[in-house]
């Protein structure tokens, strides 16, 4: 049976670590960590890197989440690519443990105009 969950977060933490320029894209490393209210409650961190040039920017991420989902504790890895082709986020399969062990699923962030983010789970245990 497939679920749903939704959650707000807050960026806590946005730590460069390097930048590097080759040619006419730069690319950096970037730790950051989030705080998650609503459906899922905890947080996260990730590790970013990023290219960047005058006419596009792509990610690619991991984050580790220690979260409560639907009363359930535990934690699972979100694995982000985003791009030309729109942003993914997987449940990275096998990463879920404690009472989210067996988690699947995927993710969608959603920012407003004010720059609030939400957070939306579909997963399956």
């Amino acid at each position: 049976m497939t679920n749903s969950a939704t959650a707000s977060f807050t960026v806590d933490g946005w730590d460069p670590q390097a930048t590097e320029k080759a040619e006419a894209t730069e690319f950096s490393r970037v730790l950051l960590t989030k705080t998650f209210t609503g459906d899922i409650e905890g947080t996260s961190a990730v590790e970013m890197l990023t290219a960047v040039n005058e006419t596009s920017s792509a990610y690619v991420a991991f984050e580790r989440l220690a979260v409560s989902v639907g009363g359930r504790k535990g934690g699972f890895v979100l694995h982000h690519s985003a791009g030309e082709n729109g942003h993914h986020l997987i449940v990275l399969p096998g990463s879920g443990h404690g009472e989210l062990a067996g988690i699947t699923g995927t993710a969608e962030i959603v920012q407003d105009d004010e720059g609030n983010h939400t957070f939306t789970l579909t997963y399956e245990l």
